[in-house]
């Protein structure tokens, strides 16, 4: 098999020729310290170390994840490869930078402000005091300064590198989530009083999710009219759980997000023939019944760690519905194990998910900045020798 068929072989519960192998995407990517130090690994035993180059850019400056070259990606054996929207042209999307003695800030196209630590800064994360919708209401949400969901540049290059990597062999990935629907409607409000809001102030709270789903639909809309035909996969996702359940009654779930996932998921349907990739992490088993209900096809990153993720369990009891993406554990086997607990998680993982079908390996969420670059190489050429 090459690289597609096997992805798809996986995706429709057949048995590949061995695990497919996914690195790179919004989700399942690396630290730019990670991929700096797999890199330099990676010349010391090179016959052309040249081939492995250091320089690189980054394509997400929230988590700090490099666009990882081709060479590295075909040394591990990945499967997959991505299409990402092209760069935004209007003055809606562009980004508001300062600093002081002790941070960098950005503000974003949304409204909200990010910091990331000069001494030792590892990522840009939400400064809560500046939630641009703290103390909005539904009135206000009609002048807010919205940015466009339909802006040219996110067609540029797109339907180009989408045929490029499907004839050149790989799964077509696209990484499609217009920045979290979902949680960039708690950016912009604060974690903690979107979440009272749904008891609180309801009619808040859904009138927001409306707003941003209708913009990520129009997203959407547009660019998989332009490239949907090519593509395998389709990448969505939010945290809808923390580490012992999800984040919300399931109640509330059902009241307030479902309908709309529902929406955003029933449009790729109707625009491609692609599998939806669904991204939650967490403890996420008692929310998969409603996933598969609305038509998520893949669930990731399966994170192992969280209450009840048992990874036998769950594909005894989701394997025939969903294919597991992930698993790995990024928590602890991938940045404190030796390399044969290295071995052995990758090893237990493809014995519990990839019967029949249904498993495309690759770590859980974005490897650490503190993962060693032989615990990634010994996952992925484990993984290929299975």
């Amino acid at each position: 098999m090459n690289s597609r068929e096997r992805v798809l072989a996986a995706l429709n519960h057949e048995e590949p020729d061995r695990v497919p192998l996914d690195l790179g995407g919004w989700v399942t990517s690396m630290h730019k310290i990670a991929y700096e130090n797999l890199v330099n690994y990676l010349r010391k035993d090179a016959q052309e170390p040249d081939k492995f180059p250091t320089k690189y850019r980054l394509k997400d400056w929230i988590q700090q994840l490099p666009d990882i070259d081709e060479s590295v990606l075909s040394r591990l054996g990945i499967d997959t490869r991505y299409v990402r929207p092209g760069s935004p042209q209007g003055d809606s999307w562009k980004l508001d930078r300062w600093e002081d003695e002790d941070y960098y800030y950005v503000t974003d196209g949304w409204g909200v402000t990010r910091k990331k630590p000069k001494k030792e800064g590892l990522y840009y994360d939400i400064v809560f005091s500046k939630c641009p919708l703290k103390d909005a209401t539904v009135k206000d949400l009609e002048s807010y300064n919205w940015p466009d969901p339909e802006d040219p540049g996110f067609l540029k290059g797109v339907k180009d590198k989408a045929k490029e990597i499907k004839n050149d062999g790989y799964a077509v990935v696209a990484d499609f989530n217009f920045e979290s629907w979902y949680e960039n409607c708690w950016y912009m409000r604060g974690y903690e009083r979107f979440y009272k809001d749904m008891y609180k102030n309801p009619e808040f709270v859904d009138a927001l999710l409306e707003k941003v789903s209708d913009l990520h639909v129009k997203f959407l809309d547009m660019i998989l009219e332009e490239v949907g035909e090519y593509l395998d996969v389709v990448m969505q996702g939010d945290d809808l759980a923390n580490q012992d359940g999800p984040a919300m009654s399931l109640e509330m779930y059902r009241k307030f997000v479902k309908p709309k996932q529902a929406k955003v998921f029933d449009l790729i349907n109707d625009k491609t023939d692609a599998k939806v990739f669904y991204h939650c992490c967490g403890s996420v088993k008692e929310l998969l019944p409603e996933l598969i209900d609305i038509g998520v096809d893949i669930i990731n990153p399966v994170q192992v760690s969280a209450k009840g993720m048992d990874t036998e369990e769950l594909e005894r009891e989701f394997g025939e519905d969903l294919t597991f993406w992930g698993a790995i554990d990024t928590q602890k086997t991938l940045p404190m194990g030796s390399e044969k607990e290295v071995k052995e998680e990758v090893k237990k993982r493809v014995d519990d998910l990839s019967r029949d079908g249904g498993y495309v390996l690759t770590s859980v969420h974005n490897i650490q900045a503190d993962v060693p670059p032989e615990n990634i190489v010994t996952m992925f050429d484990t993984a290929r020798k299975i």
